[in-house]
């Protein structure tokens, strides 16, 4: 974890939850001179699922910023939830949801969209290739694309009757 990153867990750990003026007082980064390295801490806390937007606060120059809290906090059983999910499943519940919500993804824009993530190139692939194989996505032509893309197996919605 980056100095920055600590600082920024640390202020939500003694001080939580906080909107971004006052982490960034707390984490003694308020200066325009830190604000770089502050949002790089932030982006490093969320990205190893450490800390999470929570809402909205009336506050700043915008009279906008997100209030942010510790993850194990926000969701305390959380951690004890997820224990029994492996990465290759929860790799495959990202990567679907992910195609389900932009409709269509060749595997480049996967790398490209994961790589925050760290997963290498075999993880991703061994992710989509579990996908194929147990029918949550398949691969298509689309009109206009360059080679195949991949789809969700779900439909769109699904409309039911009474």
């Amino acid at each position: 974890m980056t100095a920055e990153a600590k600082a920024i867990y640390e202020a939500l750990l003694e001080h939580s939850p906080l909107d971004t003026i006052q982490m960034r007082r707390e984490a003694r980064m308020s200066a325009n001179s830190a604000k770089s390295r502050f949002e790089r801490g932030l982006v490093e806390l969320q990205v190893g699922l450490k800390v999470l937007p929570i809402g909205v606060a009336r506050t700043g120059a915008w009279n906008y910023a997100f209030t942010y809290e510790l993850l194990q906090r926000w969701f305390p059983g959380l951690s004890e939830q997820a224990r029994s999910i492996t990465r290759s499943e929860a790799r495959q519940v990202v990567v679907s949801r992910y195609i389900g919500n932009a409709v269509y993804a060749d595997r480049k824009m996967l790398a490209k969209v994961f790589h925050v993530l760290r997963w290498t190139k075999r993880e991703l692939e061994r992710t989509v290739t579990a996908l194929l194989e147990n029918g949550t996505v398949r691969e298509i032509e689309v009109k206009g694309m360059k080679g195949l893309q991949l789809v969700s197996a779900a439909p769109l919605c699904s409309l039911s009757r009474p």
